[in-house]
Parts: structure tokens; C-alpha cells; sequence
């Protein structure tokens, strides 16, 4: 962990999960995310962030150690990105995963610097 002035700063990835509800891409929604990284980034939460491949375009998975050696390892259509946050605890964390405008899950996961 590192400190700023007088805080603990936590660092976390929200991973974005969707349920494929939504086509997505129209003009409110990328309205919604544009305006929640704004926020990420006006709070200085904000460290990085990324939008994963589609499934077709995802590359390779390896499986190095597999309780079905003869299954295929598969990419999930329903990871879609990820934010990289510094924040002050694991609640305010919780609290930007809640603003998120996304149609499903967002899992957040704290990081752990060696």
C-alpha cells in the first residue's frame, strides 16, 4: 500500500462483467460511461482502464493445470473491461463499482503489491 497525505490509499480493479442484455454503443451509453471515468478521473481514483477483446478476437488461453485436460479453455463473451483504482478503502471502492452504468456484475478486487 502506499500513502497519500494522511490516508491509506487502496488499489483495486473493478472487472466489468455484462449479462448481454444490451447491444450497447448508442449515444446514451457511451454518454454513461464517459461521464462515470470523468468522475474516476476528477476524483483521482483513476489509474487506468481498458476494454477487453471480443471472444473472437481474444488470442489464445492457456490452461496449464486443468481438472479436464480435454476441455477447451473458452473466453467468456461476458468480460468487458476493467478499471484500475487508488482509492482511500475497500467501501469507496464498492461505491464507484455501484455507480457503474453496466448491465450485469462488477466484481471488485483488491490488489496486492509485493
Amino acid at each position: 500500500m502506499r500513502e497519500r497525505i494522511g490516508e491509506v490509499t487502496v488499489k483495486v480493479m473493478l472487472i466489468m462483467w455484462s449479462d448481454g442484455s444490451y447491444e450497447g454503443g448508442g449515444d446514451a451509453d457511451g454518454r454513461a460511461w464517459a461521464e462515470y471515468e470523468q468522475t474516476l478521473r476528477a476524483d483521482g481514483a483513476l489509474s487506468s482502464s481498458g476494454h477487453f477483446a471480443e471472444p473472437s478476437d481474444a488470442g489464445v488461453i492457456v490452461t496449464a493445470i486443468s481438472r479436464h485436460p480435454d476441455a477447451e479453455p473458452q473466453p467468456s463473451a461476458a468480460l468487458s473491461g476493467y478499471y484500475l483504482l487508488e482509492v482511500a478503502d475497500r467501501a469507496a471502492a464498492e461505491e464507484y463499482a455501484r455507480r457503474a452504468p453496466l448491465y450485469a456484475t462488477v466484481e471488485v478486487r483488491p490488489l496486492v503489491e509485493y
